[in-house]
């Protein structure tokens, strides 16, 4: 009888219920956070949904679909706090879906900024990382967007959209951020995201009632890193060699001069890379090997006879250059900035230890920039569309 009393009471106390738990009407559920650095202090921006403008079981009033509250400090958590002064809730980042960090902040350096996030045990590791370029990460996320109401959301629907489609653009996660800037052989590297037109413009409501917002947003390069600091930005050219380099290509397309101001258009449908490295005489060497799979989808010159063998392998050929060409755009930009963003040291660190054990303190300065890369590129043109040849003169 005394055995089953102790084994009822250890029950009891085992069953202790949701003794943490926080009802919704007591958080603000933030989508979007920003973080800049400004006259010596961290400036926090929270936005988070105002539930009642976004349901549609509810009467719409006037309010935006959001609200940003900001607080400021000389640490970030100091400056996450102070947002209390205003915020009537407690802020729960358990939804965070962006998180924008300004140019002048990610310059100064963003360890702070990474490691505070992934302390935090209510912020999941999936959201994505983007750079305010040329501007401050408020100013992103005060835009009225388009289509989705909340800005935050746009931003993470089109990124995602962007990089499975438009090779200058990849999608960073706080997981991948953090294993980027805790190796030795490899630098981070973030999508940069601008504002076009007007700031000031794009915070009022009458930004989106027209055809096409005098500002909004758009994904612009790509952020390299040198330890956790800005370092410089790569182009559009440079954007997609890295994405080539990096196999972080899913599809985008290529236009291929056939005249004047006429070009051919290819579809990439397929990419896959991979980085090999060997030491030759004490030096290390690259080799990088694309496979891409293609089709025609434009055909602007007349003159060019889709239905001719040679034609297809000439355009494959030319294709190739390009890709070529944007690859070493970008290994040559990284080697001026000493960034080795496409992560050769971590390859050579896997393939060749004791070499890597003896080279790593010296491989951004001295190694990397004198890193000779070679490439083998493969490109297959598998379809030229149901007509081949059309009639269009």
């Amino acid at each position: 009888m005394l055995y089953k009393f102790a084994i009822s009471m250890l029950c009891l106390l085992l069953m202790t219920g949701c003794w943490s738990r926080r009802e919704l009407n007591e958080l603000l559920i933030v989508l979007g956070m920003g973080i800049d650095w400004e006259d010596g202090h961290y400036l926090v921006s929270f936005q988070v949904v105002n539930p009642s403008e976004i349901s549609n079981q509810q009467k719409r009033g006037d309010r935006p679909p959001g609200t940003l509250f900001q607080g400021r400090g000389k640490t970030l958590f100091e400056a996450a706090r102070a947002v209390t002064a205003e915020a009537p809730r407690k802020v729960y980042l358990g939804h965070l879906q962006i998180y924008v960090i300004g140019e002048e902040a990610a310059r100064k350096g963003i360890n702070e900024l990474i490691d505070v996030s992934a302390r935090d045990n209510e912020t999941r590791m999936d959201f994505n990382i983007i750079i305010a370029k040329g501007s401050k990460a408020e100013d992103v996320l005060k835009l009225y967007t388009p289509v989705e109401k909340l800005p935050s959301y746009s931003m993470q629907q089109s990124l995602q959209t962007s990089a499975k489609n438009w090779a200058p653009t990849i999608a960073v996660t706080l997981d991948k951020a953090i294993t980027n800037l805790s190796s030795q052989g490899s630098e981070l590297a973030l999508t940069g995201i601008r504002v076009i037109g007007n700031p000031k413009v794009g915070e009022n409501k009458q930004n989106v009632e027209k055809f096409m917002p005098p500002s909004r947003f758009r994904y612009s390069g790509i952020a390299a890193f040198r330890d956790d600091k800005l370092i410089g930005w790569l182009n559009e050219r440079e954007s997609r060699g890295y994405t080539d380099i990096t196999n972080n290509l899913d599809s985008t397309s290529i236009a291929i001069p056939c005249g004047e101001q006429r070009y051919m258009g290819i579809e990439v449908t397929s990419s896959n890379s991979k980085i090999k490295t060997k030491v030759v005489n004490g030096n290390p060497e690259v080799e990088v090997s694309i496979r891409t799979e293609a089709n025609i989808v434009e055909r602007s010159c007349a003159d060019v006879d889709l239905s001719n063998p040679e034609t297809i392998k000439q355009l494959e050929k030319k294709t190739k250059e390009n890709i070529q060409t944007n690859a070493e755009a970008a290994v040559n930009h990284a080697k001026e900035m000493k960034s080795d963003i496409f992560g050769f040291g971590t390859q050579m660190e896997k393939e060749h230890p004791a070499f890597w054990y003896r080279v790593k303190d010296q491989w951004r300065e001295e190694y990397f920039p004198k890193l000779k890369v070679s490439y083998k590129i493969k490109l297959y043109i598998r379809e030229t569309g149901t007509t081949e040849n059309s009639t269009i003169r």
